[in-house]
């Protein structure tokens, strides 16, 4: 399990804490999908935050205070991120 499954796996485990349903996005396939994977998450949770917070519709993702949303932001950079 990739760093990208974990944190969405932590995810899915608060949602599920709260009587929410999970994300619906699969698995990255073996050989780097994990950009893809963490797109289709970042997605599919800020549509679940709008629909919380109907007033986060009225911002750009990149402002919506969350820590969720953080933390996958923070892995996108890390994998953009050109190792040393």
């Amino acid at each position: 399990m990739n760093e990208t499954e974990k944190l969405i796996a932590e995810i899915n485990g608060v949602l599920r804490a709260c009587g929410d349903e999970p994300l619906g996005v699969s698995p990255a396939t073996p050989g780097g999908e994990e950009l893809r994977l963490l797109h289709s998450a970042r997605d599919a949770y800020v549509t679940r935050l709008r629909q919380k917070m109907p007033l986060y519709r009225l911002l750009p993702a990149a402002l919506i205070p969350d820590m969720f949303l953080q933390a996958l932001k923070s892995r996108e950079a890390e994998l953009l991120t050109p190792a040393a």
